[in-house]
């Protein structure tokens, strides 16, 4: 599975390998201000999502803009997720489908009823499009799902500021913590045992993270 949200520059022969990546199964995700410009920062020409717009199935006529203070609504109508309507903000865009099945629209202002998130069946995968700045709620419950969906396991119910990635070399596979916050953190994990590489500390389960403190684990064989 792909994440790509802002996929604003998209380089020559890029969309070519997305394609091919999602015609032999696999699963894209991006969102608004994705395929606008080329390698040289020259738009692509053909209207939005420029080359992305034959594996998305959709095309972007307008990109609306909103103050910060102004919300509009997304209303989903063909996912199972925890509510029906969630807030959005700062950008809209003005899509229509290409052969893409509209997963949910906006609930008000004049392009009520519009899409705003897609999924398009290319091949044997599947392109997803967000057309806007959603809740955080929303995006965690949508790529949740699709992860769940594809038997990939993340972290849950991290702190916020909390990001645990992973790295393999060889066999080995390593796991960086890291606080993005100016407070301490304290993060429940399966890391137990675990050696602390920056320290060579076995770690517990309970990981006391200082501001902007980035710790790399590593399995104890």
């Amino acid at each position: 599975m792909i994440l790509a949200p802002v996929l604003y520059m998209v380089k020559e022969g890029v969309s070519e390998k997305i394609e091919q990546y999602v015609e032999n199964g696999g699963t894209f995700v991006t969102t608004f201000m994705s395929g606008i410009v080329d390698q040289s920062d020259n738009v692509h020409l053909g209207g939005y999502p420029g080359p992305l717009r034959d594996v998305l199935g959709i095309w972007v006529e307008e990109i609306d803009a909103l103050a910060p203070e102004q919300r509009n609504q997304v209303v989903v109508k063909k996912v199972d997720l925890n509510q029906e309507k969630y807030d959005c903000r700062m950008v809209c865009d003005l899509l229509h489908t290409e052969g893409a099945e509209v997963i949910a629209e906006y609930g008000t202002d004049f392009y009520k009823g519009m899409p705003v998130i897609t999924k398009n069946n290319f091949g044997a995968g599947e392109a997803w499009y967000v057309g806007t700045v959603p809740e955080q709620k929303l995006l965690d419950e949508l790529i949740g799902k699709l992860l769940k969906s594809k038997g990939i396991q993340g972290f849950e119910h991290l702190p916020a500021g909390v990001e645990i990635a992973s790295r393999k070399k060889g066999e080995n596979e390593f796991y960086f913590l890291m606080n993005h916050t100016e407070e301490n953190k304290t993060v429940e994990t399966d890391f137990e045992g675990y050696k602390d590489l920056l320290t060579g500390d076995q770690v517990t389960r309970n990981i006391e993270l200082k501001p902007f403190d980035v710790k790399i684990l590593l399995e104890n064989n």
